[in-house]
């Protein structure tokens, strides 16, 4: 099951990006700078700056990785594997974790565009590759 490796990296991200979100939120109500309101009702424009970039950076990942962890799942319920589709996985994996680095650092929209753009050509060329299997075979 070749497919638990990229799912495992991208949890990992999720998981990672959750835990940094929720501790600078609920350090941020500690020192007074962030209500609890602005937190239940994620009040973005009264949070600091690194941690609405880190809350977004987190809402991202519900995005394009949900969609490419489906396509994973069909490749696994085919039984699809091969070099091209490790490639595909690896580049996708990659290409987030990129992203969100950039994301949170704000510093380079160059680079983070660059890392998106990479993550989407990955997700929808994987898409359209099983799409393409899926009629030719199917």
């Amino acid at each position: 099951m070749w497919i638990q490796f990229p799912i495992i990296a991208l949890v990992l991200l999720f998981l990672w990006l959750w835990l940094a979100t929720a501790c600078l939120r609920i350090k941020a109500v500690r020192r007074g700078e962030l209500s609890l309101q602005a937190v239940n009702f994620v009040l973005k424009d009264q949070m600091a700056e690194r941690t609405r970039l880190y809350g977004n950076s987190y809402d991202n990942q519900y995005q394009q990785p949900v969609l490419f962890i489906c396509l994973l799942a069909l490749l696994h319920i085919e039984s699809v594997a091969g070099t091209g589709w490790y490639l595909v996985a690896f580049m996708f994996v990659a290409a987030r974790y990129w992203h969100c680095y950039e994301h949170i650092r704000s510093t380079n929209i160059k680079r983070r565009t660059m890392a998106f753009a990479l993550s989407s050509i990955s997700l929808f060329g994987g898409w359209l590759a099983w799409f393409a299997s899926m009629t030719f075979t199917g």
